[in-house]
């Protein structure tokens, strides 16, 4: 999950929607930001494949979206969302509005509707501003008691919010059917302070000669993502790393096959060639421990940690086959590396290592230890049931375990008398990741990325001065410095500078694993276009390969590309047919890994 949500601030979002929300790759302010006058497709004439909108961010969430091009009040097609009413479905499409141009001023969000047979919910517009302390909303409307139902022909109806002069981080806004019934969505428009916004369809920028040039003078070619490709081809990537201490993998998708094989390839490459030891990915800490066992004893199943690692997306035989090269690695006398995680959301596994370190420990704590923890479990467990959590819940969350973390650490000098600083010291860290559980729901506190740097430092701070860290998480975690968000990678770069190398992943066209109507299952998306960073390598005619962004140099005919917004894709773990936003993508990574075409990943949780 990336993005603080809770159901009392979305109104009409069931809490399947707010689990998909959860889990987009990147903030969803991040789309456009770049651009001072984005182009928006308000009256949706711009389509990619299969008839789906350009532009928008539209989740695979069970109800069909799609571009219909027979029933449209403007210009030559509406945007239709059809839902059965079944279960948690529902259609929603979300589009981003740049701060900067709307602070201080009346925001007029309007556009037409028209429905055939919506019951059970409503069809509407919705508009959103998130500030930035935790993700604190300031304004919102999503026409709760007053949209659309049953039949109606088509109307005009429009949202007016005030948008703060300062502290606003971040504007969505979009279109909604919850229910089942029919909808149609034209003509949206905009107006700031009564004067409508401009729009102008934008000319894709398409690469010169002289840029394909420069691809290709740069480019490290690869012949395959495959780990057991020759490591030589490899080898410039030992003057590109240097004496970083830490290198940050990237992925644009959570389900590629290409992406996750490649930096089982490269993280090979770090171990063997450059002295890397450990290597941390984005998933529980507590957790993680059960394959650290595995790849540096043999005990256990790495299967099952594979499962209890929470996430379908590392449950794969991809990540199975590096783990085991890393039972085999530590095995050879060649080298050691270790497995770690660096995520906090699920309590459950840091909260019985943190009760049996008590028990042996501090027996005096016990049972104030288990009258905290009782209450965290069931504020847990409360928010794994449909609609049943708040903020509320989260603060006694969050208080009951500053309690025991204060206590822990406040003793350290007492435990570390007789019980191994290691042991103490990871019995602490436990404390802090329940914390860190609440907190990522609530404004004003750390955020997940914010902590997942935080734990990173500190598995670094528990190894020997100089040990080197290679990180796997989404590209919209490892990057740095985006408009209205922190990722975990900017944190990290304002801490280790140029001694850590960010490496983004992108492919040209393909299928994924993810989230979707068909269950986790295999999804495609439309191909990279003229006017994207993936279009500009494709052209390259080096079907997959490694450019560093950092050899771009300020005037630099070939190069200049890198240093305008771009669209960029980027897909978390919810299916998505176009998602692509503006990125300035040399800010983001220093280097781009590329393949022309994607594939699945093997997940172990597939729906068959």
């Amino acid at each position: 999950m990336n993005k603080k949500t809770e159901p009392e601030r979305f109104g009409f979002f069931p809490k399947s929607i707010l689990l998909l929300l959860s889990l987009m790759a990147i903030p969803l302010w991040v789309a456009g930001q770049a651009q001072e006058t984005p182009y928006l497709n308000l009256d949706f004439e711009d389509a990619i494949s299969n008839n789906k909108v350009k532009y928008w961010m539209v989740p695979d969430s069970g109800c069909e979206v799609r571009l219909d091009r027979q029933e449209k009040y403007s210009g030559e097609a509406s945007l239709n969302m059809e839902g059965d009413g079944t279960g948690d479905k529902f259609g929603v499409a979300t589009g981003t509005f740049p701060v900067a141009a709307a602070a201080g001023k009346r925001a007029t969000f309007s556009g037409y509707l028209k429905t055939e047979g919506v019951t059970n919910g409503y069809a509407g517009l919705w508009w959103r501003v998130d500030g930035e302390k935790g993700g604190k909303v300031l304004a919102f409307d999503n026409m709760s008691g007053r949209g659309a139902t049953g039949t109606t022909p088509w109307k005009k109806y429009q949202i007016v919010l005030d948008v703060p002069a300062t502290g606003a981080v971040n504007i969505n806004f979009g279109v909604l059917l919850a229910g089942a019934g029919k909808a149609w969505f034209d003509h949206l428009q905009i107006a700031l302070n009564g004067e409508p916004y401009p729009q102008s369809k934008p000319v894709p920028l398409v690469p010169t000669e002289t840029d394909l040039a420069w691809i290709r003078a740069h480019a490290i070619p690869i012949s395959s993502a495959d780990p057991n490709a020759d490591p030589a081809e490899l080898l410039p990537l030992k003057k590109r790393i240097g004496n970083s201490r830490i290198v940050a993998l990237g992925e644009g998708t959570h389900g590629t096959s290409e992406f996750f094989n490649m930096k089982h390839r490269i993280v090979k490459f770090l171990a063997t060639e450059m002295g890397f030891t450990v290597f941390a990915i984005e998933a529980n800490m507590p957790e993680a421990r059960l394959l650290n066992q595995y790849v540096l004893t043999g005990a256990g199943d790495p299967r099952n940690g594979l499962a209890a690692l929470h996430f379908w997306t590392w449950n794969t035989r991809e990540v199975l086959d590096m783990i085991e090269w890393m039972r085999e690695f530590n095995q050879s006398g060649r080298g050691r590396i270790e497995f770690c995680g660096f995520d906090m959301q699920f309590p459950t596994a840091a909260m019985a290592a943190v009760s049996d370190f008590v028990k042996r420990a501090d027996p005096r704590f016990v049972k104030s230890l288990e009258r905290n923890f009782r209450e965290i479990e069931r504020i847990f467990q409360k928010f794994s049931a449909p609609n049943g959590f708040s903020e509320k819940d989260f603060s006694r969350w969050y208080n009951e375990a500053r309690e025991v973390h204060g206590h822990l650490a406040a003793r350290r000098h007492m435990y570390i008398k007789t019980i191994a600083v290691a042991e103490v010291d990871q019995a602490i860290q436990d404390a802090n990741v329940v914390q860190q559980g609440a907190e990522l729901m609530m404004d004003g506190k750390r955020t997940r990325d914010q902590s997942m740097a935080e734990n990173l430092n500190w598995i670094l701070a528990h190894h020997p001065p100089g040990t080197r860290v290679v990180t796997w998480a989404h590209n919209g975690h490892v990057c740095r410095q985006v408009d209205g968000f922190t990722p975990m990678g900017e944190f990290l770069h304002r801490q280790y500078g140029s001694d850590m190398v960010v490496i983004g992943f992108a492919f040209h066209e393909g299928e994924y694993t993810a989230v979707g109507n068909k269950g986790i299952n295999t999804y495609g998306t439309s191909a990279s276009e003229p006017g994207s960073v993936e279009w500009f390598l494709k052209c390259s005619g080096i079907p997959n390969l490694l450019l560093d962004l950092r050899q771009a140099a300020a005037g630099e005919a070939g190069s200049q590309w890198l240093r305008r917004p771009m669209d960029f894709r980027s897909i978390g773990a919810v299916a998505e047919d176009y998602a692509f936003s503006r990125e300035e993508i040399a800010r983001r990574f220093d280097i781009l890994c590329f393949f022309s075409k994607g594939s699945p990943t093997d997940c172990f949780r597939r729906k068959k």
